[in-house]
């Protein structure tokens, strides 16, 4: 029996694709969903696993599934913070802006030094050490989430083996 393939590469796989979508204004918002662009992520690094796994390799494990995962959180991480700051810096703020114009409809039934302080704090919209350590723990935490989801769904189907034929029923 052979060895199983690496993770390295279905895990970066499933980073860059995390990464993309956190980091690309508009289709984050697809996050706001339970986190479900970084879901996507682990369990597309799932999926890229399984299509390496060949017949006489060991199956698929939850193990497995929870080191993709978490692998692809980790590089979603790296990558999402590189590609937030290069889309900040070549774009602007642009999910600030959406979010300020969504936000316009709330203005009136708010007092003015709080809407204040939030658009001051939207505008600024920098990348901060905080945000990207909170974004890395995030993308690890529902990455690992989407690869258990993925092993769940990609599992290898069990075999009903030394199972009697069903029996006619009498009438």
């Amino acid at each position: 029996m052979r060895e199983k393939p690496s993770m390295l590469m279905p895990a970066l796989y499933g980073g860059i694709i995390m990464a993309v979508i956190g980091a690309v204004p508009g289709l984050n918002l697809i996050n706001c969903l339970c986190c479900a662009g970084v879901m996507f992520g682990g369990f597309m690094a799932v999926f890229f696993y399984k299509k390496d796994l060949m017949p006489d390799m060991p199956t698929l494990t939850s193990s497995d599934g929870l080191q993709l995962g978490a692998l692809a959180g980790v590089f979603g991480g790296i990558v999402g913070s590189i590609l937030s700051i290069l889309v900040l810096k070549l774009v602007g703020n642009v999910g600030g802006e959406m979010m300020l114009g969504f936000m316009e409809s709330f203005r009136e039934n708010m007092p003015p030094e709080a809407w204040e302080q939030m658009e001051q704090g939207i505008r600024e919209g920098d990348v901060s050490a905080f945000n990207l350590i909170i974004g890395f723990i995030v993308d690890v935490i529902f990455g690992l989430l989407g690869g258990l989801i993925g092993y769940s769904i990609l599992k290898p189907k069990q075999q009903m083996a030394n199972m009697p034929p069903p029996s006619q029923p009498t009438a």
